[in-house]
């Protein structure tokens, strides 16, 4: 029996510290070196990112392969592997993971075949390179239930099974993007999650097991999540624009707490400047986060150290109310649009077709007429 060939796309900017470590996992991976192609869509990064893939390249019987992504973004990037790639399964991993598998790709042709599934998701544990510091206690609070949704599989390492693949679907097979096709390059944050959603909404089955799970690293400071998360904000507002059944509830809960914190200081000035002090009153709903926050965080503080109970509180709002400041940012003054490619895109150019000023199609349009 023949194995399916595998093309692992890598979106890279500037991942000189780690992108090393992480082609040596992959090309040492259990699986036949003649089954798999390696491509690194490099957004014209500035370090020696370009000069590490074209060495390894010289030294490892793995094809490897630097393709060009000039848009820089990550969107843009997996488009970019996608259209060089020839392997019957495309699996993405970003460039600043650690693959704590040598039997990765080998686990994801066999899920696929035990289980009929097109997509596969998988655990993205913050724990590559063992994070120190501040990039521990973000780690750990992330992992923790007021660090992530919910209904999200993220950071869950003993859960198999079949699932919604929006937040974690990382693997596919090449009928998923002829049926769903491209990311959404109008996303600077997020095209994972859009994508996805396409690809529920297309009928296509998700499953995740911890056998292909990949370890991302954490941001090192509070300034650096607060940043991610405010371009993850901006992205959750774009999907609800695109996909408004996609968005819940409590997904805008983090900016009715930014609202909520604007309002505090507000009271908290009107109070004083009025001498009414009933005004405080508008700073309960802040008041209550902040003590959930730094309950939350006395409890991480049980389990890794006082440094977390003490850090706790700041990782907690820095996750909140970036991705609320984000979300208003996009609400108040959204970024213009950047034309994307058509979900047809993908087709088309293998047959030759003018894919010029294309659009985003409607998720109902069959692509199998």
């Amino acid at each position: 029996m023949s194995l399916p060939k595998i093309s692992v796309v890598l979106p890279v900017r500037n991942e000189a510290g780690t992108l090393g470590r992480l082609l040596d996992q992959l090309t040492a991976q259990d699986y036949p070196a003649d089954c798999i192609e390696i491509l690194v869509a490099d957004g014209r990064s500035t370090d020696a990112t370009r000069t590490i893939v074209e060495q390894k390249a010289q030294h490892t019987r793995v094809p490897l392969r630097l393709v060009d992504n000039p848009d820089i973004r990550s969107g843009p990037g997996r488009n970019a592997g996608v259209r060089a790639a020839t392997g019957d399964i495309i699996v993405f991993i970003d460039g600043h993971c650690e693959v704590p598998s040598t039997r990765l790709l080998a686990d994801t042709v066999a899920l696929m075949e035990e289980t009929g599934a097109d997509c596969l998701c998988r655990p993205q544990p913050l724990i590559a390179y063992a994070p120190q510091g501040t990039a521990r206690i973000i780690a750990d609070a992330r992992a923790s239930a007021l660090g992530h949704g919910r209904d999200s599989l993220i950071y869950d390492m003993s859960h198999s099974g079949f699932v919604d693949p929006a937040s974690s679907g990382a693997t596919y097979r090449r009928r998923v993007f002829d049926r769903c096709g491209p990311y959404d390059e109008s996303f600077d944050a997020c095209e994972d999650v859009e994508f996805n959603t396409r690809v529920a909404r297309a009928g296509f089955k998700a499953y995740t097991s911890p056998r292909v799970a990949v370890y991302y690293e954490p941001r090192s400071s509070i300034r650096g999540l607060f940043r991610q998360m405010m371009r993850y904000g901006i992205g959750r507002v774009r999907l609800a624009r695109k996909h408004p059944g996609a968005a819940s509830l409590s997904s805008w809960a983090p900016a009715v707490l930014v609202a909520a914190f604007a309002a505090a200081a507000g009271s908290v000035v009107a109070a004083a400047w009025l001498r009414l002090p009933w005004l405080l009153l508008f700073a309960a709903p802040a008041a209550l986060f902040l003590g959930i926050a730094t309950i939350a965080a006395l409890a991480l503080g049980r389990r890794f150290g006082v440094r977390h109970a003490l850090y706790g509180p700041w990782v907690y709002c820095a996750i909140y109310l970036g991705l609320g400041w984000g979300m208003w940012r996009e609400l108040l003054l959204p970024a213009t649009r950047i034309r994307t490619a058509s979900s047809a895109t993908l087709r088309d150019q293998a047959r030759g077709v003018d894919c010029s000023a294309p659009d985003v199609p409607a998720l109902t349009q069959d692509f199998r007429k």
